[in-house]
């Protein structure tokens, strides 16, 4: 089998763009991630099983992708016949390359899409029309409220006051994507969007690439699924492994965000505190609906485990502040409140799990 062209192994969406090159806006780069993307793993499938199973991968691919565009029965059955020719070992690796290969299309996707809502704030407007309205943010949605709903400022940030969102963890038993998986996933990510930068040097392209290509490989030869079930203790870590990666430090961001967007309407008051906008609920080693690894001291474990997880980042919050607030001068009602504070915690020193 000879050498097949790369730009036939770009996903569906990659192909579409491809068919219809005036529709699609010069920021549109899914179809350069998606050749990039797959072309490294291709690389690295060769690398490690050999050039015979590469050309299977590819050949598979390429008889899929026709009897989609034309559905063409006679491709179906070669694809069919090329399956059913495979040895079980073979059967699992292919199946597993395309496994992977969806999941690099996909990290693909999310990358182009967060470049273009960078684009999309950077211009101050849309650069698809079709996708507006599901590229909107909260800004945009506080001026139409004033400017198209012709309700005020005021009424509108009383609104948002007396509202929350209420975000229920779950330990779905279909969530079978491991931890160190998604942490990989995201560094492809990470790569992939500094390596279009407009800013970057060869050096570190260089560097980029061969960072993408450990990445890739890690997450190939990483286990997608658990060997033994979770406990409920393991279904806690993972859930709250969002907020060490996520929600520690996109909640606080996103708070900023609808701080400036009411700003930006006439409202110079920042959103108090106390306003539980964001509020979280995990239903992780506490639900009775007849799973019977879940008892009373399972849930006493959980929560005690949770409580100790969230002091630990607020621990860790406190040691940045220490080097962040590194000032002297205070006002004398900062000064007293805090010479309050250490005298009650020298007098009710207790521990709290």
């Amino acid at each position: 089998m000879g050498t097949r062209n790369m730009e036939k192994l770009a996903s569906i969406d990659a192909h579409l763009r491809l068919l219809v090159p005036g529709k699609v806006s010069e920021d549109d780069k899914l179809v350069e991630y998606d050749a990039l993307l797959l072309d490294r793993f291709l690389d690295i499938l060769q690398d490690l099983h050999g050039e015979d199973l590469k050309e299977t991968v590819q050949e598979c691919y390429e008889l899929s992708a026709e009897y989609e565009s034309k559905r063409d029965t006679q491709k179906l059955e070669e694809l069919g016949n090329v399956l059913t020719s495979l040895d079980p070992g073979d059967s699992i690796v292919v199946a597993k390359a395309f496994s992977h290969m969806l999941n690099l299309a996909n990290l693909a996707e999310e990358v182009q899409i967060a470049s273009r809502r960078r684009n999309k704030k950077k211009n101050g407007n849309y650069t698809d029309e079709n996708s507006a309205t599901t590229e909107s943010d909260i800004e945009e949605t506080l001026k139409r409220l004033v400017v198209d709903f012709k309700k005020s400022p005021q009424e509108v940030f009383d609104a948002l006051k007396n509202q929350t969102v209420d975000l229920v963890f779950t330990a779905h038993p279909t969530q079978a994507v491991r931890r160190s998986l998604l942490q990989k996933h995201g560094r492809i990510q990470n790569c992939l969007a500094q390596l279009h930068a407009k800013d970057i040097t060869p050096d570190d392209k260089h560097e980029l690439d061969e960072a993408l290509q450990r990445e890739i490989q890690a997450a190939f030869r990483t286990d997608e699924i658990r060997r033994t079930p979770p406990t409920p203790q393991d279904e806690m870590r993972a859930g709250m492994s969002y907020f060490h990666e996520t929600i520690w430090k996109g909640v606080p961001r996103f708070m900023r965000r609808v701080d400036t967007a009411l700003k930006n309407i006439g409202i110079d008051e920042r959103v108090p505190n106390n306003a539980p906008l964001i509020q979280f609920s995990s239903w992780m080693g506490g639900d009775r609906d007849g799973n019977p690894r879940v008892t009373p001291e399972v849930t006493r474990d959980v929560c005690l485990l949770a409580r100790l997880m969230v002091a630990n980042l607020y621990y860790s919050q406190i040691e940045d502040l220490m080097f962040e607030l590194s000032m002297w001068h205070c006002s004398d009602e900062l000064r007293v409140r805090a010479d309050k504070l250490h005298k009650s915690s020298k007098r009710d020193a207790k521990h709290y799990i």
